[in-house]
């Protein structure tokens, strides 16, 4: 628990100098910090859970947490984080995925396949993010596009047929849409 208490501490100072008041994207920067700190920490798991979706998800919460330890710092003098560290531990830790991380095998069929060529950089970049932004969940190609912003349906429908023929994504069909999640059987059947 000291880890992930001092990840939080950190998460608080790292929104607080780099976020607040500039609403440009450094929210990505104050995630990758902590990701790395994580991976650092040895919980590569940290790399394939939703985190920024789980904040997303009660962004209300969030800033009356920082709000709070803002306020309560002008009142005191003292910076006490701990509404923001139950807000973390209640809306993130919490919720976190053990069955988000993809298998061995699945992690060696992955770096085999980028280390012969077969992997464009597109698709490292689509691989990547759906493991960050999707974890263990379902995703759709169309959901996919919209969240990546960065490439053409084509280059998404490629990707996830490609990465499914390699057992590294699953699919399931309902009715005329298909749910994709990380990790499989590794046996490539077509849908």
């Amino acid at each position: 628990m000291r880890i992930w208490t001092k990840w939080g501490i950190s998460r608080w100072r790292c929104d607080s100098w780099l976020c607040h008041g500039n609403f440009d994207g450094n929210g990505r920067t104050a995630r990758l910090f902590h990701l790395w700190y994580l991976v650092q920490q040895g919980y590569p798991a940290a790399l394939f859970t939703p985190f920024s979706r789980y904040i997303a998800e009660n962004k209300g919460a969030y800033y009356k947490a920082y709000e709070r330890v803002e306020r309560n710092a002008l009142i005191s003098g003292y910076t006490d984080v701990t509404p923001f560290l139950f807000y973390f531990c209640n809306e993130v830790y919490n919720r976190l995925q053990v069955d988000a991380v993809p298998s061995k095998t699945d992690l060696e069929v992955y770096q085999t396949a980028l280390a012969e060529g077969k992997i464009t950089e597109k698709e490292r970049l689509l691989w990547e993010y759906v493991l960050s932004a999707y974890g263990a969940e379902e995703f759709t190609t169309k959901q996919l596009e919209k969240d990546f912003r960065n490439a053409a349906y084509a280059t998404i429908r490629t990707f996830v047929m490609k990465f499914h023929e390699m057992g590294l994504l699953t699919a399931r069909k309902a009715g005329n849409r298909v749910f994709y999640r990380v990790g499989g059987t590794s046996d490539g059947r077509p849908l």
